[in-house]
């Protein structure tokens, strides 16, 4: 009896040093939950690249469906290029109608626009983005002149064709008489070498800014001319299709308009000289 006591100890002492790695329960335990929690973690990354996965192949199936719609839209591209080219040969026809039906104001500059639009139709190098851009920009040009009020230097209309404008005529014949009136600054670019009867393309010559007097448009209401010195006048006469004499009265508003249309003054009322077709 004496011996068998500690042999049963002895046994309950190694059952309790066999545990593996002489770990205890409670870190079993955790290292169990580790490894659960391992395990949830890696069945979510695959749910997570399952998802991945569906996505691109969305994205995959939308791409295939844009190439086939851009291998539509390339197979239409001549097409589309003779359209749009068509469309444009309209709008060119259209706005030349505009012009010559119009107020006769700006006529040189908007031609010479309408011009180089005709010379970009013709050409098989221009991009057709390109052609109607440039056919819209004209569109919207020729549509603000009928709501704006602007003015311009320019000879007399009744200047006879191929003859210099009075104020010129006056300038090469004596650069200090009253007629030709030039400022101090064109003055003194003469006495420095520039001239006012040099060859076309001359860069030193300055005779395209002597000029008799301003036109001023009033959108497509009214187109006016003024004398420099505001001797006198003229009002466009859709009716008589020409010009016809302003009163004294209308010079002094032209005066008024011309200075507002340049900048030269605060904004304001004008008043447009215009005829009123009595009803029938």
């Amino acid at each position: 009896m004496v011996n068998f006591k500690p042999a049963r100890i002895a046994l309950c002492l190694g059952l309790l040093v066999s545990t593996p790695f002489g770990m205890s329960t409670a870190a079993q335990a955790q290292d169990a939950d580790a490894a659960v929690n391992e395990y949830v973690g890696v069945l979510n990354q695959i749910q997570n690249a399952k998802i991945a996965i569906e996505q691109r192949e969305v994205m995959m199936i939308r791409q295939e469906e844009k190439m086939d719609s851009l291998k539509a839209q390339i197979e239409t591209v001549p097409g589309v290029k003779d359209s749009v080219r068509g469309i444009v040969t309209e709008m060119v026809a259209e706005i030349e109608k505009v012009i010559e039906s119009d107020l006769p104001f700006r006529k040189e500059e908007r031609f010479a626009r309408l011009d180089r639009l005709r010379s970009l139709l013709a050409s098989d190098d221009t991009l057709d983005a390109d052609l109607f851009r440039r056919a819209m920009m004209l569109y919207d040009i020729e549509a603000n002149y009928g709501y704006t009020i602007s003015a311009y230097t320019g000879d007399s209309p009744m200047k006879k064709p191929n003859t210099p404008g009075r104020r010129l005529a006056a300038c090469r014949e004596d650069i200090e008489s009253s007629v030709c009136n030039i400022s101090k600054d064109v003055k003194e670019r003469l006495e420095n070498g520039f001239n006012i009867d040099g060859t076309p393309g001359d860069i030193a010559d300055i005779s395209d800014e002597i000029k008799d007097g301003n036109y001023v448009h009033f959108g497509r209401l009214s187109f006016i001319y003024l004398d420099l010195d505001s001797r006198e006048g003229f009002r466009w006469s859709k009716e008589a299709n020409g010009w016809e004499k302003l009163s004294a009265g209308d010079i002094l508003n032209a005066r008024r308009s011309v200075r507002i249309a340049r900048g030269e003054s605060a904004p304001g009322v004008v008043t447009a000289p215009i005829t009123m077709q009595a009803a029938q």
